[in-house]
């Protein structure tokens, strides 16, 4: 069940009409008694609590939790794609100020950040609420503002500051470090003080305390400020609120939502405002899919299921799942849950690998060695919904996010490679995979599991330093534990690594187009021919220019102080 929905909030000033007459010194003021207003709005608790709705309603928005984010995952090293779909000029690192992705990502998010500082604003001086009632709103709101200025901040590297709903209209940008000390910071720690653990039922996907304590570690974490990281993943992890579910596939479903491990996700409903299809910009048709409704599922889905493929997995994370080693053999449960190889066990889509590859021989095929399953519909539907509608919840934080952020902090913090890899190994455990204490227990050493078998024989064998674990995080765990949630860029860009990650899988693509396509070479099948992800990126990157979107030429353009 979802348990809020999009209430839009409209406040309209009053208008006034100005008729001509013959000594041009008559007028009438006509005022629409029932229009919504400031002056008649801001009154009941209702009023409070409907302009708190549209606030969580802006979480809904594409570019902030639906199919846009795919533009930003095309970017990553996990997100392939081919050069005639509108998510290449992303793949290839050739990303405009004018293009609508990048428009939409900056404006959605304050969108977002009016409406909380209207409720901030407007709330304090309500009369009709209680203090405790005041405190309770204004705590969710100062969160959900805080987490709009971290999407923009680790977007576009940069963003302009507005904590009010009228600040002035032309105003500078600010750093990242400006923007966590004045609004993040300091709008998490009051949203930590006053926001409750547990919701019930009624009132399941409004933010906790947890949710605020998560993005402020993770705040404190991208800034490299270990420990104050560690302290605040480490409160979450000891509040006994959540634990791992026992299938990693159970986060991606619509029918299994709040579930043990989510900390903060955002309801969808594609029975709700079922709209019309539209194959390119779904924010940009006022006649398509509602805000209750998500598009991720189609913009991953196949093109002969549905979908539009517009993001498919590169080979080097096809190969890294299926390095995910399960104890006597078989397919992790991260790989069957996160990528549709033409090996796939069970069902997809309804039916077997080999009855789909039968129906339609195009299927993996081209270079298409897998297909995203994480956030489709492929465990219920026979294909992907054509009117761009998912009810799959969107999880922006996750416990197993935790403990790897977790890990990294007191690894790279106080140097604790013991208790790094205890937590990498329950996420491991969790997906079935033989853990790095069994690999040690076994050789001494564990396997350098990104590093591709298929081309260049045995793995390498290490030891498990502070090195060769922050290697295993950076290059194993979390591409493969959290593939297509949107972090790989963005854990790339904070590490300063994407130019020698970049490199590095080109130099695995030649070597790959130099044996050719193999439709029976394992462990990816590839048919026909070697899809080129990493022919321009690799020579076209520059940290300066492609770290983080540019900042939208319309906003350029519509303030003077830019």
């Amino acid at each position: 069940m979802k348990n809020f929905k999009h209430i839009a909030l409209s406040i309209f000033a009053s208008g006034t009409l100005f008729l001509g007459s013959c000594d041009h010194n008559e007028f009438l003021t006509e005022v629409n008694p029932n229009a919504i207003t400031e002056s008649t709005f801001w009154k009941t608790e209702a009023d409070a609590f409907s302009a708190l709705t549209t606030v969580y309603g802006a979480l809904q928005f594409q570019y902030v939790s639906g199919g846009g984010l795919t533009y930003e995952i095309a970017k990553s090293d996990l997100g392939g794609t081919n050069s005639w779909t509108r998510h290449f000029a992303y793949v290839a690192l050739t990303v405009a100020d004018n293009q609508t992705p990048v428009f939409n990502k900056w404006s959605e998010n304050y969108v977002g950040i009016f409406r909380a500082n209207q409720v901030i604003d407007n709330v304090p001086t309500m009369d009709a609420l209680s203090e405790e009632t005041k405190t309770e709103i204004l705590a969710e709101a100062r969160f959900l503002r805080a987490f709009f200025y971290f999407d923009l901040a680790h977007s576009f590297g940069q963003a302009i500051i507005r904590t009010t709903s009228d600040d002035e209209t032309h105003k500078g940008l600010s750093s990242i470090a400006e923007i966590n000390e004045q609004v993040i910071i300091p709008d998490l720690e009051y949203a930590m003080a006053h926001l409750p653990q547990t919701r019930p039922d009624a009132e399941l996907g409004r933010v906790t305390w947890g949710a605020a304590t998560t993005l402020l570690g993770k705040t404190y974490l991208y800034d490299k400020e270990w420990a104050s990281a560690a302290e605040n993943f480490k409160k979450v992890i000891d509040s006994g609120l959540y634990s791992l579910t026992s299938n990693f596939g159970d986060n991606f479903r619509h029918d299994m939502p709040y579930n043990s491990e989510a900390i903060m996700e955002v309801p969808y409903d594609g029975s709700i405002n079922p709209g019309s299809g539209n194959p390119h910009y779904i924010d940009d048709d006022p006649n398509a899919a509602g805000g209750e409704s998500t598009s991720l599922a189609r913009w991953y889905g196949p093109y002969s299921l549905g979908g539009w493929q517009v993001v498919m997995p590169t080979y080097w994370i096809h190969e890294l799942m299926t390095a995910d080693e399960v104890a006597g053999g078989g397919q992790s449960s991260r790989y069957l849950a996160t990528l549709a190889g033409r090996d796939l066990e069970g069902l997809y889509y309804g039916e077997s690998g080999s009855e789909l590859k039968s129906d339609v021989p195009r299927r993996w095929n081209f270079g298409e060695s897998s297909y995203v399953k994480k956030y489709t519909n492929w465990y219920h539907l026979g294909e992907e919904n054509n009117e761009w509608r998912s009810s799959i919840n969107y999880k922006h934080m996750r416990l197993a996010d935790v403990y790897l952020m977790y890990a990294e902090a007191v690894l790279e913090g106080e140097q604790n490679v013991e208790t790094a890899i205890d937590y990498i190994d329950m996420v491991r455990e969790r997906a079935g995979v033989i853990t790095l204490q069994e690999y040690m227990d076994t050789n001494g050493t564990i396997p350098q599991l990104h590093v591709s078998q298929d081309l260049y024989g045995t793995r390498p064998e290490v030891v498990a330093n502070v090195d060769n674990i922050r290697t295993h995080l950076r290059m194993v765990e979390r591409p493969t534990e959290l593939a297509f949630e949107n972090v790989r860029w963005r854990d790339l860009v904070r590490w300063g690594v994407v130019g020698e990650v970049l490199t590095s899988h080109h130099n695995d693509e030649v070597a790959r187009t130099a044996i050719g396509a193999d439709p029976s070479r394992a462990p990816l099948f590839i048919e026909q021919r070697i899809r080129p992800d990493f022919v321009s990126n690799h020579s076209n990157y520059s940290a300066e220019d492609d770290d983080y979107f540019p900042i939208p030429a319309a906003e350029v353009q519509a303030n003077d102080a830019l």
